[in-house]
């Protein structure tokens, strides 16, 4: 599928670049952006573009004009419009659930809930707490690396090793004990339908009650949030943010094996691991588009005029590869200071476990590199083209597969 650039200069909507129109571009991956993004970013900051379901509303490419947006408190989170078209149906959810998510869903809420939510989790995702978990995430990995080794060489980076040790930490943070995290996998790791996700939950609030811990579950229920509230906000946070750590990992280490110079700088250099996340998250991160903003009011951003009621895709994979901020952004390099990119969005809807992810991540990718020093890349499926992994457009990390002597 193609989409449809136009470069004649469109005179009758202000701030418009193209008369036509461009659709999403399919011929990206993780590591190698569609082209189209910076043939865009090179004449707008923005660009008009229709959505599958005819939807057209302002596809955002560079830095400065993303991050405004993100962090401009004239966009709502409403009406969730898509760029390759309606969101998941909610047709397998009973009126409980429904409610549940119209209630407690942080992806499409505005402030005060937005706000309300987000403050009854946010202390279990601080810098501080997130170190607090960092020994046991590092002993868990360890033994995982142990794990992933007893498959043979070679195996799956992805399946062995990147998704046990996200799955670890996402339970150990969110309470889940270890006797439900099969159930927790079963649910959101397979992606079960939206039934059995409730399901989950509710059985583990019920466990949980009686046996409350220091965790988000344990939170929540010492909170004042309705009922709904919190089968909401805990269905949307054990969906969330698991499957991008594991992305990360994996395809930081495919970025890593595949440029030996920067493999070798980071083993010499253990210290830069934490820029090294950084640049991780900046050049091979998996979103395409974060959620959309919707204007309340005529908005002027960075020279771009936003109509009230038109929908905004801003791009992580696009403004992260911007000129205008990263120098030479289209080289990956581990001693980059790639702090300020988007690949955990930004503002008040900016990735609420990104502090803990940095720390999966770390830990992962420090003693992958330092505890098997003959590893080689065999393949790696993200290198080709694969179909966007939702109607979120995010890339797929598909299998990663590695050797080792």
């Amino acid at each position: 599928m193609t989409d449809s650039l136009s470069t004649t200069p469109d005179t009758t909507a202000a701030g418009c670049p193209f008369h036509t129109a461009v659709t999403m571009p399919f011929d990206g991956t993780p590591q190698r952006p569609s082209s189209r993004f910076a043939e865009w970013r090179a004449q707008a900051p923005a660009t008009r573009m229709k959505a599958s379901d005819g939807n057209v509303g302002w596809f955002v490419t560079r830095h400065a004009l993303a991050r405004a947006v993100l962090g401009d408190a004239r966009f709502s989170q409403q009406p969730q419009r898509f760029p390759l078209g309606p969101t998941r149906s909610f047709g397998d959810a009973d009126e409980d659930a429904l409610r549940s998510i119209a209630s407690g869903n942080l992806l499409s809420l505005d402030s005060p809930q937005h706000v309300k939510l987000r403050r009854a989790v946010i202390g279990r995702f601080s810098v501080k707490s997130a170190q607090s978990h960092r020994a046991a995430i590092a002993a868990f990995t360890g033994k995982q690396l142990e794990r992933f080794l007893t498959h043979g060489s070679p195996a799956d980076l992805y399946k062995h090793y990147a998704e046990p040790v996200s799955v670890f930490a996402h339970c150990r943070v969110l309470g889940i004990p270890d006797d439900h995290i099969e159930g927790f996998t079963a649910a959101y790791v397979e992606e079960a339908p939206l039934d059995l996700m409730f399901g989950f939950v509710r059985t583990l609030l019920d466990v949980k009650k009686d046996d409350l811990g220091e965790d988000v579950v344990s939170d929540l229920l010492r909170s004042e949030l309705s009922r709904h509230e919190i089968e909401g906000i805990l269905t949307l946070l054990m969906a969330a943010g698991r499957d991008a750590v594991a992305h990360i990992i994996a395809t930081g280490a495919a970025l890593l094996l595949s440029r030996p110079a920067q493999l070798e700088r980071l083993r010499s250099e253990p210290a830069l691991i934490s820029t090294a996340v950084e640049e991780f998250v900046r050049y091979g991160g998996m979103f395409v588009s974060v959620f959309p903003r919707t204007a309340t009011e005529d908005v002027v951003l960075e020279g771009m005029r936003i109509r009230k009621g038109e929908s905004v895709w801003v791009s992580p994979a696009a403004a992260n590869r911007d000129e205008r901020r990263f120098a030479n952004p289209d080289e990956f390099d581990v001693g980059r200071d790639a702090f300020g990119h988007l690949g955990f969005g930004y503002g008040t809807h900016g990735c609420v476990g990104q502090q803990l992810a940095r720390v999966v991540i770390a830990e992962a990718i420090t003693q992958l590199v330092a505890g098997v020093p003959s590893l080689t890349l065999v393949s790696a499926e993200q290198d080709g083209h694969l179909p966007f992994a939702g109607d979120l457009p995010t890339y797929q990390t598909g299998a990663v597969f590695v050797a080792w002597k």
